[in-house]
C-alpha cells in the first residue's frame, strides 16, 4: 500500500497563487496519488481590516496578488510563522 503524498506552497503571492491553484486542482483529480487537502504558507497581511489568510479561506481567493482567479476550495492558507514552528 502506497502513501499519499503531501504537498504545501511556501509563500503567496503572484507565483504562490498561481501554483496553489494548479497543484490544488491536481491533488483533487489524483487523489489516489495525493492528499487533497493543500497548504499554502501566507505571510500575514491586512487587507481592508481583514488578514489575507482568513480572505483567501472564506473567498477562495488572493484578491492582493492575484485578483479574479479563485483558489480550489482545497487550498487552505496558514500563516507563514506556522511553518517555522513545523520545521523546528
Amino acid at each position: 500500500m502506497s502513501t499519499k503524498k503531501k504537498v504545501c506552497i511556501v509563500g503567496s503571492g503572484n507565483w504562490g497563487s498561481a501554483i496553489a491553484k494548479i497543484v490544488g486542482a491536481n491533488a483533487t483529480k489524483f487523489n489516489n496519488k495525493f492528499e487533497e487537502q493543500v497548504t499554502m504558507y501566507v505571510y500575514e497581511e491586512m487587507i481592508d481590516g481583514k488578514k489575507l489568510t482568513e480572505i483567501i479561506n472564506t473567498q477562495h481567493e488572493n484578491v492582493k496578488y492575484l485578483p479574479g482567479h479563485k483558489l480550489p476550495p482545497n487550498v487552505v492558507s496558514n500563516y507563514y510563522y506556522l511553518l517555522k514552528i513545523h520545521l523546528s
